[in-house]
């Protein structure tokens, strides 16, 4: 594969032009936020949500009862859920699942068939989400399951329902890595069109005014 295909595009200093009978306004032309703060709000928001992460996590660390597992292992997604929700709003983001591909491991247990007594299946399921908050910032993360269940559906059920939850929980606690790497990022100014999704809006309304 060429080096061409392995490095970012970027269309910041890109000026957009069509022909007489097209309103650029209407092509709805939109920056990719994934791994990016698009806005301010994000970047306050994805702070509260550290800031709840990190309280919770205190607690786990200091105990004698957990080892020094990920995060995504020790914390349950329903208190994730929870935190997403008074981080951001209940209606400030979404989560979109976007593949989810499963393996049956094993079908039988001693010769058994299915519907025996002794049939088990193992299933394992890798899905990969995508979380967006309300302003188009998102993250994208991959999770696994697994299930040994004595019937084939309800293992695959199982299996699936764990690696949707799995990747749930990884996307949610990228956006940690997000706000870290923006902030290098702004420091060294390496954003040239904007910082944020308005000053790239700023940008265009400029180069629209001088063509």
């Amino acid at each position: 594969m060429s080096s061409y295909h392995s490095k970012p595009i970027g269309y910041s200093s890109t000026v957009f032009s069509a022909g007489p009978n097209i309103d650029l306004k209407e092509l709805e032309i939109q920056e990719d936020w994934c791994g990016r703060p698009a806005s301010s709000w994000a970047v306050r928001r994805i702070g509260l949500l550290q800031a709840k992460v990190e309280q919770f996590s205190y607690k786990i660390y200091h105990s004698s009862r957990y080892g020094k597992h990920h995060l995504s292992r020790l914390i349950p997604g329903y208190v994730l859920r929870q935190m997403a929700n008074e981080a951001f709003g209940f209606d400030g983001w979404k989560m979109q699942v976007l593949h989810v591909e499963a393996h049956e491991k094993q079908s039988s247990s001693a010769g058994a068939s299915v519907g025996d007594e002794g049939f088990k299946c193992s299933v394992l399921a890798e899905a990969e989400v995508e979380i967006s908050l309300e302003d188009g910032t998102n993250t994208r993360a991959g999770g696994f399951g697994c299930a040994t269940l004595s019937s084939k559906g309800e293992s695959y059920a199982k299996a699936k329902k764990e690696a949707v939850n799995d990747a749930f929980k990884k996307a949610l606690l990228s956006f940690e890595k997000i706000i870290l790497e923006h902030g290098i990022k702004v420091e060294n100014n390496y954003y040239v069109g904007g910082v944020y999704a308005s000053d790239m809006e700023k940008h265009v309304q400029v180069d629209n005014v001088h063509q």
